[in-house]
């Protein structure tokens, strides 16, 4: 595996195309998407976004071939799983799928991101609402961790970890505000 991942990274913007497909659709290389991402817009400062856009897509490729195995052979798949992580993924899937889907894709490792897609290919969530919750929320998370690249070079890293918790945090004050303004337009349109 380290050899097709050093293979994949001598082809630069497109090996990482294929690195972020491999890694989504569950196949383990060694060293995260992330770490690939923030090396090549380090060393390409001027191509960040276009790097982030393409690791975006290719997330978003991988993270499909997973849906799609929840969605045809989703009780397998998910019978292997964890039972708690299941019940909490599947229960968040079902209350709001494309907001469960962007946060499970905007968190770190180790959050169960896979479990996630698998379940809503097994649940059925629509495939245009997937595409669209996967896609902007590895294109967010992307596109901050290229940007931080372009601007502090190989001090990215260090400043993510350091700030990990601030960040995290930001996101989910960011959620609670989009789900208390979904639940305040919600009533208002009950009221009227």
């Amino acid at each position: 595996m380290d050899r097709l991942r050093d293979s994949l990274l001598a082809l630069g913007v497109p090996g990482l195309f294929l690195i972020a497909l491999l890694d989504s659709a569950g196949v383990p290389l060694p060293g995260s998407v992330d770490l690939i991402l923030i090396l090549l817009a380090w060393q390409k400062p001027s191509l960040f976004l276009v790097i982030a856009l393409v690791a975006a897509a290719g997330s978003t490729v991988g993270c499909l071939i997973l849906y799609r195995l929840g969605r045809t052979g989703g009780e397998v798949a998910l019978r292997r799983l964890d039972h708690e992580k299941l019940k909490l993924a599947t229960e968040k899937v079902r209350k709001n799928d494309v907001l469960a889907i962007v946060v499970a894709v905007l968190a770190p490792p180790p959050f169960p991101t896979k479990i996630f897609v698998l379940v809503a290919g097994f649940i059925g969530m629509s495939w245009p609402r997937f595409i669209v919750a996967v896609f902007g929320g590895r294109l967010i998370r992307f596109s901050g961790e290229a940007y931080l690249a372009m601007r502090l070079g190989d001090e990215a890293i260090t400043t993510l970890q350091r700030h990990y918790p601030l960040i995290m945090t930001a996101l989910l004050i960011g959620i609670a505000i989009y789900l208390v303004a979904k639940h305040v337009t919600k009533r208002r349109a009950q009221t009227t």
